[in-house]
């Protein structure tokens, strides 16, 4: 039962890596972002503002203690503000995972890879490693507006407060529906990096197994 906890508990932190890994990479990739949709022209704002003020969006979201959020150069809505809220608890959630489940993570490093037995987990492994193929193979058929539109209501059950209206929230302009898509592919490589390394090495201590047997 121990073990069971254990390696469940170290799917979770996998996982949540993967989520806040995603959350700081987009941050910090975000200046390609800027120039890449050509933002300065879209919403005539220097790339240095519209940067600025994204860095205050992501640390109300990221920062515990930063407890209201104001962007000196995009005004937003009650609506708007409640959704970002929304956003900042998931955000913390997928933080408080990664650093609740850290110590199991490293007994399951310490007691089960580096003692060779990660070959009992290798279909586990296997089965979580196809899921993003699965994920964008869904997204591929129905296209990715719909899928988007789907992960935001199963995220976000019985709220549309993420329809952002760009009259009442302009931020929104800063945050094309392209840029979801990038992290949605950076957390996909993320996330298919970390499992499918653990299936390569318990594919690797199996047949060490096999040789020696």
């Amino acid at each position: 039962m121990r073990d069971r906890l254990r390696f469940s508990a170290s799917l979770l932190f996998l996982l949540a890596a993967a989520v806040v890994l995603t959350i700081y990479l987009a941050w910090l990739l975000y200046p390609l972002e800027i120039a890449y949709f050509d933002l300065p022209a879209k919403v005539y704002l220097k790339a240095e503002t519209i940067q600025y003020n994204f860095n205050i969006l992501m640390n109300y979201l990221t920062n515990p203690f930063s407890r209201q959020l104001a962007m000196p150069d995009f005004r937003s809505s009650a609506a708007g503000l409640h959704h970002f809220q929304a956003v900042k608890y998931l955000f913390h959630l997928a933080q408080a995972v990664f650093l609740l489940t850290l110590p199991a993570f490293v007994l399951f490093i310490r007691n089960v890879v580096r003692k060779g037995l990660l070959a009992l987990y290798r279909r586990a492994f296997l089965l979580l490693s196809l899921l993003p193929l699965i994920l964008t193979a869904v997204a591929f058929l129905i296209g990715f507006n719909s899928f988007f539109t789907l992960f935001h209501q199963l995220l976000f059950v019985g709220d549309s407060t993420w329809l952002f209206d760009p009259a009442k929230d302009p931020v929104i302009w800063i945050l094309p529906e392209d840029f979801f898509l990038h992290a949605f592919i950076l957390f996909a490589l993320l996330y298919e990096a970390f499992f499918v390394t653990f299936y390569a090495l318990s594919r690797k201590k199996l047949a060490g197994s096999e040789s020696s047997a």
